[in-house]
């Protein structure tokens, strides 16, 4: 129903190496994607991991890629066999949009500034009708040297599923039609979504194309009222990376959570063959949870981009947002790896879907301990120097 792309930011200063951001019309990438494509981007062009960021849109009208999510699907060896083909492709394929962004490289300024759109809405209302979201727009523009608008990163806290599940097509969701949007306004123009913070957001409402079609121009529009007020940005890029581990709930707190799950017994016996393969593998289930963290600071202070792996609830973006409040911080999830959702504590101990439920889905062994949101802020405070 409408085209899927990766896309690719090349961005340089100095003589250092380049960083680029990639963006992807996918509901994820997984750790395995993402360091297999690192490795090949610095094998060819010197490129270290810390400078090379990966943010998917989370529309889920795409292919589904690697084993992500595979307790949800039932499928047969031999579409899991071309999954894994697709997925090799995909992998070249990045290498390749990196290569390209980077053989395109040209003098250009940057600036930044940001918006609002009103149709997201926090989705946990069994805990609260009015529960905190993120409703802000950031945007950043590429300008050439002659004046041109090169390329518009923008990003939203939402989940983009506005479609759901009995739409079978590919589609880009709202993230989708914002883009195509923006580059049919802007003849010349690439434009790349960032997915924000929004795990425990929907559009609001939804269900229909045409709805799909109103909020994507709901977003162009936010992010075309924000063109004419960005300031510039000096420079200068420094980036960071980092891997935080994420512990699992213990054995008795991971039983007590599976004997309260209210979901189809079709998942809990997938999540438990699973779970059995694991342990004859491995010896034992996973503590923890590898999760990357990553940091670009554009013109010193001037932007901050926060990108963190797994679906990250809104909790992160706005505390992060309190804790400095004399920055521009732009806070992005689905970025490097979704592995699960990432609650914070208060999420965490409300539970319910993104507070753990999920996990099943993800084919993760239990809910995450009750320090995941400070282990996760103490790597970016590292990370910021702060």
């Amino acid at each position: 129903a409408m085209p899927l792309y990766a896309k690719a930011l090349a961005l340089q200063t100095g003589r250092g190496p380049a960083a680029v951001l990639v963006t992807v019309d996918l509901l994820g990438l997984t750790a395995a994607i993402t360091d297999r494509v690192a490795t090949i981007v610095r094998r060819r062009h010197g490129i270290p991991r810390a400078r090379l960021l990966f943010n998917a849109s989370h529309t889920h009208c795409g292919p589904v890629v690697d084993e992500q999510l595979s307790v949800a699907y039932d499928l047969s060896p031999g579409q899991w066999a071309a999954i894994r083909d697709y997925t090799s492709e995909l992998e070249r394929r990045l290498a390749s949009v990196i290569a390209d962004a980077l053989s395109r490289l040209r003098p250009a300024r940057l600036a930044y500034g940001a918006g609002e759109a009103g149709f997201a809405a926090n989705r946990r209302v069994k805990f609260g009708p009015d529960g905190p979201v993120d409703r802000s727009v950031p945007v950043l523009t590429v300008t050439t040297a002659s004046g041109g608008l090169d390329a518009i990163v923008f990003g939203y806290a939402c989940h983009n599923t506005t479609l759901q599940d009995g739409f079978v097509q590919y589609h880009g969701d709202y993230a989708g039609v914002a883009q195509a949007a923006l580059e049919t306004r802007h003849p010349g123009t690439q434009a790349l979504f960032v997915m924000g913070c929004g795990a425990d957001a929907n559009p609001k409402p939804r269900g229909t194309l045409a709805l799909v079609e109103a909020h994507g121009a709901v977003l162009a529009d936010a992010v075309n009222a924000v063109l004419e007020q960005t300031v510039a940005i000096r420079p200068s890029l420094d980036t960071r990376f980092g891997i935080v581990e994420l512990p699992f709930a213990d054995k008795a707190t991971r039983t007590r959570w599976h004997g309260q799950l209210d979901i189809d017994p079709v998942y809990l016996r997938r999540h438990a063959v699973l779970m059995e393969r694991v342990l004859r593998r491995d010896g034992r289930l996973p503590t923890v949870q590898r999760d990357p963290v990553q940091v670009w600071r554009f013109g010193g202070t001037d932007l901050t981009l926060v990108a963190l792996g797994g679906e990250v609830v809104v909790d992160y973006a706005l505390r992060l947002r309190r804790e400095y409040p004399d920055r521009a911080i732009w806070t992005a999830g689905y970025s490097n790896d979704v592995f699960g959702y990432v609650p914070s504590r208060r999420v965490l101990d409300e539970g319910g879907y993104e507070g753990g439920d999920a996990m099943i889905y993800y084919g993760r062994p239990g809910p995450f301990a009750g320090d995941v949101e400070t282990r996760i802020m103490r790597e970016v405070r590292r990370q910021l120097g702060a």
